[in-house]
């Protein structure tokens, strides 16, 4: 896959199990791909039920996601934690 020139977006994704994922891709496929990915991994089951493109963080939870999120400007899962590990 040639993402050369492609802009990373920030995804949240809402779900009933969890607080939410978030996740930056190049785009809601490749984020869905690293959410799976993610969620093999470490066991979670997962039911998305809405995506949101280009999240602004202060429009997150800023007492439980915002402290114990990861950086969000590199491709990966930055909520929970996983892009440091």
């Amino acid at each position: 896959m040639d993402l050369t020139g492609q802009l990373l977006h920030r995804y949240w994704f809402k779900t009933r199990e969890h607080l939410g994922f978030g996740v930056t891709a190049y785009s809601v496929e490749d984020a869905r791909e690293l959410i799976g990915a993610a969620s093999r991994r470490v066991g979670w089951r997962l039911e998305v039920i809405e995506i949101i493109e280009d999240v602004d963080i202060r429009d997150l939870d800023q007492n439980r996601v915002v402290p114990n999120m990861g950086p969000p400007n590199f491709r990966d899962v930055w909520f929970p934690n996983l892009n440091l590990s």
